[in-house]
């Protein structure tokens, strides 16, 4: 498993996952930017996976952060969240960390544990 992976796994149906975090985006300030049914997309095209979703999100405050430390560190940004059925009774959730993925960029150490934070807040279930 990559290291600046966070994994999270649920003993709780998929669509309640899928619920509750976009809930917990709203309710953390974060604006859910986009929400992708990647078993839809793929289904389309002859190719059938167990049911996977992926949410970008992000908010305004650190974009305007990141932006003034290391524009570049912007291609971390949104923050995405990916949850995958199993298909055990368990769902996975993972995301990138900030932490980790804005470590190259001469951004805010301070910030980024902030972002993760928060991040890791979305994930409460």
């Amino acid at each position: 498993m990559k290291s600046g992976i966070i994994v999270k796994e649920f003993d709780m149906p998929f669509n309640a996952v899928c619920h509750a975090i976009t809930q917990n985006i709203k309710s953390a300030g974060f604006l859910l930017l986009h929400q992708i049914n990647t078993q839809d997309i793929v289904s389309k095209h002859g190719i059938a996976i167990r049911p996977l979703k992926q949410f970008l999100f992000f908010h305004p405050t650190y974009i305007d952060q990141i932006i003034k430390q290391d524009p570049l560190a912007i291609n971390e940004i949104p923050v995405k969240v990916v949850v995958y059925d199993q298909g055990d009774g368990r769902v996975h959730v993972s995301f990138p960390n900030p932490v980790v993925t804005l470590k190259e960029y001469e951004v805010d150490p301070k910030m980024a544990a902030e972002l993760l934070s928060k991040s890791l807040a979305v994930l409460d279930l």
